[in-house]
């Protein structure tokens, strides 16, 4: 859809009184534009952050170490995977700052990154079982 009709789609909402503004609509549209944020940066990350959460495989992941740090290949026999397939996962979790890592010899140990993507995995995976 073009811009043109768009801002004449938000200029019919604003003159018939469907949108609840005191403004015009040149800034409502700037409102709108505001909120929506210009730091893609920190758009970018919360991209990562919800494309994480969005693969069954790396879900069971973050359900089987929510309670305990766990060894990769304690992760990779758990979900029967091949050990390539178990490092994408956890490398994916990881950058997206769900998981933390610690190296002791030729073991690597992952973590949940903190306790505050400990309660919204523990939330999430709460509202899903809520509604069955």
């Amino acid at each position: 859809m073009s811009s043109t009709i768009a801002q004449a789609r938000v200029k019919r909402l604003v003159n018939l009184g469907l949108v609840e503004t005191s403004c015009t609509p040149v800034e409502r549209i700037t409102q709108l534009k505001t909120r929506a944020g210009r730091n893609d940066r920190n758009l970018r990350e919360l991209e990562a952050f919800f494309a994480a959460l969005g693969d069954v495989t790396r879900l069971k992941m973050l359900k089987i170490i929510a309670d305990e740090e766990l060894c990769s290949c304690e992760i990779q026999a758990a979900l029967e995977l091949t050990q390539p397939t178990t490092s994408h996962h956890l490398g994916i979790l990881e950058r997206s700052g769900l998981l933390s890592s610690r190296r002791s010899g030729k073991w690597v140990f992952y973590k949940i990154a903190n306790s505050q993507v400990k309660n919204l995995i523990a939330r999430g995976f709460g509202l899903v079982e809520e509604a069955d």
